[in-house]
This record gives C-alpha cells, sequence and structure tokens, in this order.
C-alpha cells in the first residue's frame, strides 16, 4: 500500500502523523508527499474532496534517488473547512492510501492564485485561478503554451509559459495596442460613420472624442498595415482601408455591418500585472467570444476564431502573446475583481505543475 507522510526537508509546522492531519491557515500553503504506487506501480489518482476549501497540486518529483518512490503536493487552504485528501488506483474509487485529513483555518484578505498547467486540453494549456479568503471561486484560465515560439507567419507574434511569481493586479481598463490589429480599438467602442465615409470609434479614455479607424490615417488601417507588413504581404495603405470597409460597411444599404466593437483580442477587460509597483509585459484578461469575433475578418485574415492560434471555444479563456510577451489568460468571476476599478489585489502564479484529479490528466510544469 501506498501512505501519505513527510518526507526530506518537508515542512512538518501543523503535521500530525499519528492522526494523519495537517492544519493549515487561510492564504498559506502546506507540503504532503506520497510514497509508493499501485500494486503494478501504477500512478495513483491524487484530489481533495472539496477544491473550494483546499486545493491539490503536484509538484514536480525529486530528483535525488533516496526519493524516487516518493511524489511531492502541494496543499493551498483558500477558505476555512475540513478536507480529506485520497489516493485511488487510476480511474477507479479504490482507495490505495489511509486518506490524510486537511483541516484549514482562520481568513484572509481576497488574492488570487494561479496555477497555470493543470491540464491539457486539446493543443490548449488550462489552468484555474482560484479566490483565497473567498467562497472556493474557482476561475478557468489559459496561460500559454508549456514551451515558447515565435510565429513569423502571425506577425511574428510569440507564445511563451506564464512567468511564475508574486504580481498585484493593476486597475480595471480596456487593453488597446496596435500590435494585434483587432485591438487597435478597446472592446465595446461605439462606431460610426463621419460625413467623409469613413469609420470612427468614441474614444475609450472618458473623453468622449470621436477618432478615425479606416482611412489613411486610421487606426485601424494603419494597425493592419502593419501587420500585413510584418508577414511579408506586399500591400498599401489604400488596399488595406478597402479591404477594411468592405468588413465594415455594408455595400448595398452602406451602413455599418456593427455598430458596437467586439473584436478586441484582450476581451472586456484587462488588468496589468505589477510587480513593485511598477508595471509588467504581462495582463489578467477577459476572452472575446468566437461566435461574436468571429464576424470581422479581411480578405487576407481569417476570422478570429481561426487567426488567433492560442484561441479556444467559445467561452474559454486564451493566452493571448504581445510583441513583448504572453499574457495570462482570466475569466472574470469574483465581483470584487469584475465591479472595482482599482483592482489591487494580490495575484500569484504557481510554480506547482500538476492540478491532480481523477478527472485531469498529468500535465508537465507550464
Amino acid at each position: 500500500m501506498a501512505h501519505f507522510d513527510k518526507f526530506a526537508n518537508l515542512s512538518h509546522l501543523g503535521w500530525n502523523k499519528a492522526t494523519l492531519t495537517q492544519t493549515i491557515k487561510v492564504g498559506e500553503n502546506a507540503h504532503i508527499g506520497l510514497w509508493g504506487g499501485g500494486p503494478a506501480g501504477e500512478v495513483l489518482d491524487v484530489f481533495g474532496s472539496d477544491d473550494r476549501i483546499c486545493v491539490t497540486h503536484e509538484e514536480p518529483r525529486p530528483r535525488q534517488p533516496a526519493y524516487k518512490d516518493w511524489r511531492h503536493f502541494l496543499l493551498t487552504g483558500l477558505k476555512p473547512g475540513t478536507v480529506s485528501v485520497k489516493a485511488f488506483l487510476p480511474g477507479t474509487s479504490v482507495e490505495y492510501a489511509k486518506a490524510i485529513k486537511v483541516v484549514v483555518t482562520g481568513s484572509s484578505k481576497i488574492k488570487l492564485v494561479y496555477f497555470p498547467g493543470e491540464r491539457d486540453e486539446g493543443s490548449t494549456v488550462i489552468g484555474t485561478i482560484y479566490v483565497v479568503g473567498g467562497n472556493g471561486e474557482a476561475i478557468r484560465a489559459a496561460g500559454g503554451p508549456r514551451v515558447g515560439y515565435k510565429n513569423p507567419a502571425d506577425g511574428g507574434h510569440t507564445a511563451e509559459p506564464t512567468p511564475a511569481g508574486h504580481y498585484t493586479l493593476g486597475p480595471r481598463k480596456h487593453v488597446v495596442t496596435s500590435g494585434w490589429w483587432h485591438s487597435a480599438i478597446p472592446w465595446g467602442a461605439k462606431l460610426r460613420l463621419n460625413a467623409k465615409g469613413d469609420v470612427e470609434f468614441q474614444d475609450d479614455e472618458g473623453k468622449g472624442n470621436w477618432v478615425e479607424a479606416t482611412g489613411a490615417d486610421g487606426v485601424l488601417t494603419k494597425a493592419l498595415y502593419r501587420y500585413k507588413t510584418n508577414i511579408k504581404e506586399k500591400t498599401n495603405l489604400r488596399t488595406v482601408d478597402a479591404e477594411l470597409r468592405a468588413a465594415l460597411i455594408n455595400p448595398v444599404t452602406k451602413d455599418l455591418r456593427v455598430t458596437t466593437w467586439e473584436f478586441n483580442d484582450f476581451g472586456r477587460w484587462g488588468w496589468q500585472l505589477l510587480r513593485n509597483g511598477h508595471g509588467t509585459p504581462y495582463f489578467v484578461h477577459t476572452t472575446p467570444l468566437n461566435a461574436a469575433a468571429g464576424r470581422m475578418s479581411t480578405s487576407t485574415s481569417p476570422a478570429w476564431g481561426q487567426a488567433r492560434r492560442m484561441s479556444a471555444a467559445p467561452g474559454l479563456p486564451h493566452a493571448t502573446a504581445l510583441r513583448f510577451g504572453l499574457t495570462a489568460g482570466f475569466v472574470c468571476a469574483h465581483p470584487t475583481l469584475c465591479k472595482t476599478e482599482q483592482a489591487s489585489l494580490q495575484f500569484f502564479i504557481s510554480s506547482a505543475r500538476v492540478g491532480h484529479s481523477r478527472i485531469s490528466a498529468r500535465a508537465s510544469y507550464c
């Protein structure tokens, strides 16, 4: 039989070996080991009874030969309560180790902890953002591939694993960047036709100004022209402008096809990750639905759902690469985060590699 216990230098703080009980505070972590596997050496499925109270993730296996039969798990307390952590023969309900009890006590300010590499869903690496000190909320999110790459065919955009570390969320805002041409206009911006027949959008900075999107000096025209130049497509501003106008304006009625911009790659909201009070290249952001965003395309740019190489199924988060690095994907679920302009929440990205449950495949560290 396998068994749970402490090994090597794992802290014994809060551990009662006699009762197999680990006590931790809300927002704190503890480590536990699992020795052995199934009768034929099978890798056991390990999970907690209630991830709203305490979540269990697997850390990389120890490299030392003396501990080759041990596995290492991280326990994170989310809210007060008691759970059991069990080890099962794979794909069964047969327990193959005596369960441990985890008691979570105390309280904590609201903060977020993100485990980026819990499982693979097709080509997308999916993790979870857990709300510490809340009511057990959990938010599915994608934070990048396991191995970074650069795609010259997509304007040189890059994709990289989400870097672990401690951050603070900056204020909520609409993310705008010309590096992604769909994102040159903020999500939700109103559109109209001006007297010249060019498309304008309403400025998102609270000024209420109208800014040209199409035309030789249009924000979208310049952003799309830059993208096409980066992918070595031979074109010019006039041709790009004509493509955009054809996509945005009905040639028969001369009316706008859409009057609200819902194609921004960062979705409705974004929060910049701050470190020591300073901005980083990374954003936590919502995800546009492919069904809505897919309405906008040009003759040489497929619909958003296909063009964005890391987009997932409608409603799922996705990871978007800026020119200078990868953002962390995010779907807003906690009212404290959704309703405040100045989030200022602590945001911790874990290096733990696996959210190992009976329904999630084992995955390497993201």
